[in-house]
């Protein structure tokens, strides 16, 4: 069997280490990046469909009152009144606002995994020091992507288990406290299991930066293990905040 840095981390980097191919790691990040970014837009998305009441809010396409409340002398100013007669407010369905506020923040999202790549990867760096560890950055900045490859698999499982969730919660209702209700008894179902769900996220990456830093830094496998599990940890802590 072909040992792969997920569930042979020890056998896979044994073979590669040092000297980790960047460009591999890179693209390994790139796919964790979209995938997550996919995940999340599909859950916005699904959501957003679910939420079929309608509110209430101010017309962009409405002047202000002050505009509208003016007399008009001249032709340029009766220009500027135009949309006086569209109404104050307008309806609109409360998943179309959902979703809008969701597909503004999925660059954020695909940002972010990049972003954490470098960060984490100083943070094994300075961990593995701590204990003894010797090799180059970019042995360690490598590790660090295949080390964020189960965030993949964990953002799949969490948007499995909260459509499942949704399934058996009526969002429909058109009463706002009605609404809150709902989206909190969303909450409450899908919290204990995203919970545990990160903590095995975070086992998982903290087993293949152990191997991976045990190979790439030159430590024994207790000292792997601190500097990976200390990260790992903070990891945790990090996405329950």
């Amino acid at each position: 069997m072909v040992p792969t840095p997920l569930l042979r981390p020890d056998e896979f980097f044994a073979e590669r280490a040092p000297g980790l191919s960047i460009g591999r790691a890179a693209a390994v990040v790139l796919v964790v990046a979209l995938l997550t970014t996919v995940v999340v837009g599909a859950f916005g998305w699904t959501l957003s469909q679910r939420l079929t009441a309608t509110t209430e809010i101010p017309n962009d396409e409405r002047p202000p009152d002050w505009v509208c409340e003016g007399e008009t002398n001249s032709e340029a100013e009766e220009m500027v009144q135009e949309g006086c007669d569209e109404p104050k407010q307008k309806t609109v369905v409360v998943g179309d606002l959902l979703w809008d506020a969701f597909s503004q923040r999925l660059p954020l999202v695909f940002v972010g995994v990049l972003f954490a790549w470098p960060l984490y990867a100083v943070a094994l760096h300075v961990a593995s020091a701590v204990v003894g560890g010797d090799g180059s950055f970019l042995d360690t900045l490598a590790v660090t992507a295949w080390g964020m490859l189960p965030s993949a698999f964990q953002a799949v499982v969490g948007f499995a288990l909260l459509y499942t969730a949704l399934g058996g919660i009526d969002l429909a209702a058109s009463d706002p406290e009605m609404l809150a209700s709902q989206i909190r008894s969303l909450s409450q179902r899908a919290r204990g299991d995203t919970v545990l769900l990160s903590l095995a996220g975070a086992v998982w990456q903290g087993y293949v930066w152990t191997f991976g830093l045990k190979r790439a830094r030159d430590l024994s496998t207790g000292g792997a293990a601190f500097a990976g599990g200390v990260v790992a940890v903070a990891v945790f802590l990090l996405s329950l905040a």
